[in-house]
Formats: structure tokens, sequence, C-alpha cells
């Protein structure tokens, strides 16, 4: 089967967001942290971390039981969490990347899942809702965005190293490096409520698409 990769107009939204959620939550800005550097990037070094071909930032999407309450028909806010406030520029990146997605999702589900990471029934999920009952549903909610790869991970490190690297080999190695890592992680990320909230990662040891034992040696 053929599938349809992203184009040029979806990588630009890509970087886009990218380049919001880190304007959002640089450290100076004690918004939220981007999981990549725990100082002040400069503004050159978020337009060449922004140019990584995949969202830096999560949406939870591996997190079923959160998305299951989220999308019920009824949805029952937890009494027992307290509210994390989302802040205006926070709330429209959310607005932006859950519209983005979905509509992805419903255009080409191959490559949301390369946006994010996410499972199939995820974007299935997601593209059943009317994109103005996901938007309800979701962008207020101040525990849903989540940096990728936290800082001092070792995909992290790499990405803030040579990720913002001036030369542009070292700066795409490192960018589809950390892309190769979040689509072959072994299990899914264990989320933690805001503010201390981060995306574990651990290192790729298996691919997206599993293996004919028979027909791979590497299995």
């Amino acid at each position: 089967m053929d599938y349809e990769g992203p184009t040029a107009e979806d990588l630009r939204n890509i970087r886009a967001l990218n380049a919001t959620f880190l304007r959002a939550t640089n450290p100076c800005d004690q918004a939220l942290d981007n999981g990549v550097s725990d100082r002040p990037l400069t503004e050159m070094q978020v337009r060449r971390l922004s140019e990584a071909p995949f969202l830096l930032f999560s949406f939870r999407e591996q997190d079923a039981e959160y998305w299951k309450r989220l999308i019920a028909d009824d949805p029952q806010k937890d009494l027992l969490q307290p509210a994390v406030t989302v802040s205006e520029q926070i709330h429209e990146l959310q607005v932006a990347g859950l519209g983005f997605l979905w509509q992805l999702s419903r255009r080409n589900p191959y490559v949301a899942r390369l946006a994010c990471g996410a499972p199939a029934k995820w974007c299935e999920s997601i593209a059943r809702l009317t994109l103005v009952g996901l938007i309800r549903r979701a962008a207020n909610r101040g525990d849903l965005t989540l940096p990728r790869f936290r800082t001092g991970d070792h995909v992290g490190h790499r990405l803030l190293q040579s990720g913002v690297s001036a030369r542009l080999h070292l700066q795409r190695m490192s960018q589809q490096f950390a892309l190769q890592a979040m689509l072959t992680r072994s299990s899914p990320p264990h989320y933690e409520e805001l503010p201390a909230a981060a995306c574990r990662f651990p290192q790729a040891v298996r691919r997206v698409a599993d293996r004919d034992p028979k027909k791979d040696p590497e299995v």
C-alpha cells in the first residue's frame, strides 16, 4: 500500500506550531518547560529547532484513558485533580495544534501519526468528533500540552546540542534521530500532571509496524 507523505504545507504548519510552542515555553517566560532546554533559547535557536519534521510537544496521544475521559459523550471533570490554568499562548497553541491534527487525521492519518507519533485509534477518535466538539473538550485543558522530550533526556540533549546547529547536516541528523525515537518507542510514555509534566521517551527498541519474523531476520 502506498502512503502519501507530508506536503510542503503540512511541514510549514509543523514548523509554525513548533516555533509557537518554543516561544511560549521558553524558560525565560516560565510558561511551561519545553522539555529541551532549561535556559532561554535565542530566536535563532528557536527557528532552527522548529525545523524538526514532527511536533516537539505532545497532546498525550498515547494516553488512551485520558482521551477516553476527554471525548466521552458526557465528560466528567475529575474533582480530585486541581485545576491547571492554561495561558493565552498555550490555549492558542492547543486550538491551532488540535485543529491541524484533526484535519490531518481526516485527510491523511498516516501523516498525522508521523507528525505526533499517535496511534491509529487516537487519530480515528478525534476524526469522529466535529472540530468544534474537539476544541470545546480539549483546548482549555491545562494538563493537555506536554513537552515531547524532557530536559536531560538523551534525545532532548541531542536536539539542544546539534538540533540548533548552524551546520545544516548536523541539525537534520539530530532531528531525524529524534523523529525515529518518537516513532519507535517501545511503550507509551509515563504522563505526569503539570507543572512537573514530562514525556518519557525510552530508547527505540522496535519499529512502529510489527515485523514478520519469517521474513525479517532481525526479529
